[in-house]
């Protein structure tokens, strides 16, 4: 059933042992991290599921469970994918505004979304979850590291896998110069390159030039960040780690 989402192929089971590592290891650690609240919260959402991978791990956890995603014929595929599962279901992103959702969810994941947003999109996506978690409820926030290290070994990674033609890499490559190579390697919280921005309808940006550093300062003046893990390895600080956890309440 994970196999059969787009993500799950690309990047789970991506033929590149290095990437399908990395994205199976974030997915491992936020599941473990809900487990140790399980016991505790019942409702659930993920916001921004994409093609329910992360739901399918966690779905035993719950007992009613949400996925909200900005594309339509995304949740479609969802829905005709886990329709045997009654307590599992799926709306569009603006759909979480029903007031039957304000201050219902005890837990909340928002997994490799805000990287991909501008400013505007970004500020929206945090208003919602504040909206819809209770006060006494988790936000646990997940955004790649494309910073320091990591981000040289991720470009060494992306560049093979697009030369193998391993997932899609070979059309989502984002080149650096090396002036923005070195200012993202030895980047602070303040540190900034310009960042492309892709679509017309539904503008967005990919990884580049992406500081989560700097997403977590701003965070932490809307939110209260109570944690910060890493995957994997992050017993290493996030030194060369793939992804950054910020777990989080509201104020």
């Amino acid at each position: 059933m994970i196999a059969e989402g787009h993500y799950a192929r690309k990047q789970i089971c991506c033929q590149n042992q290095i990437i399908a590592w990395s994205h199976a290891s974030r997915f491992q650690t936020m599941q473990k991290m809900l487990a140790k609240y399980a016991s505790n919260y019942q409702n659930f959402l993920d916001y921004g599921c994409g093609d329910a991978t992360f739901i399918n791990m966690v779905s035993h956890l719950f007992t009613d469970i949400v996925g909200t995603d900005i594309s339509e014929s995304q949740i479609n595929d969802c829905r005709q994918r886990l329709s045997q599962e009654e307590k599992i279901k799926f709306c569009l992103t603006n759909q979480i505004n029903r007031s039957e959702y304000t201050s219902y969810f005890d837990v909340a994941v928002c997994m490799e979304v805000l990287e991909h947003c501008l400013t505007a999109q970004r500020d929206k996506v945090i208003m919602d979850l504040q909206r819809v978690v209770k006060k006494d409820g988790l936000i646990i926030i997940s955004v790649p590291i494309e910073i320091g290290p990591s981000l040289f070994i991720k470009e060494i990674t992306r560049t093979v896998a697009a030369w193998l033609r391993q997932g899609d890499y070979d059309k989502s490559l984002e080149p650096y110069s090396t002036t923005e190579m070195l200012k993202m390697i030895f980047a602070n919280k303040s540190s900034s390159i310009q960042r492309p921005v892709y679509g017309n309808d539904s503008p967005y940006h990919g990884h580049k030039g992406f500081n989560w550093r700097s997403l977590r300062h701003d965070l932490s003046q809307q939110l209260e960040i109570e944690q910060t893990f890493f995957s994997p390895l992050g017993w290493l600080g996030g030194l060369v780690s793939s992804q950054v956890f910020l777990i989080c309440r509201n104020r």
